[in-house]
């Protein structure tokens, strides 16, 4: 059973199959996590973050997809399982990034909630709504 701040935050999530598979860690965050990294926060324009070399230090989806392509990921159709590939979703808000959600081998999407806990969920779409806006990008690499 899903929290009730999560339910409240996220709506669709139930629905979606979310289940809380980690606790809060505040170490990392979603774009950390989308790229393998458990120790460091990503995030544009964060004094106290990382961002790396060559992405655009400014908070737009297009920096966000430029510092996942530092990771190997490059942009794809959508957010459908292929086999050997690993997927990222980008989500935003009135056109500014809030999110990203990483699809594990099998299909299954996990997000890192910020600096709080991480869900899994069926869909990119379980994360959508009010909080994180909806998917605006997909990307893919190669299973690391």
């Amino acid at each position: 059973m899903l929290p009730p701040v999560l339910l409240a935050a996220f709506p669709d999530l139930d629905a979606d199959g979310g289940v809380v598979t980690h606790p809060p860690n505040p170490a990392y965050n979603c774009v950390a996590w989308a790229v393998g990294v458990t120790d460091a926060v990503w995030w544009p324009a964060d004094p106290d973050g990382y961002w790396p070399p060559g992405a655009p230090d400014e908070l737009t989806v297009d920096a966000v997809a430029a510092a996942l392509a530092v990771a190997g990921y490059a942009p794809c159709a959508d957010g459908g399982y292929e086999p050997g590939f690993e997927k990222a979703a980008v989500y935003a808000r009135g056109g500014v990034p809030t999110h990203v959600a990483r699809q594990l081998a099998g299909g299954l999407w996990s997000s890192k909630l910020g600096r709080d806990c991480m869900v899994s969920h069926a869909t990119s779409g379980g994360v959508e709504g009010a909080v994180y806006g909806t998917v605006t990008q997909y990307l893919r690499r190669q299973h690391p």
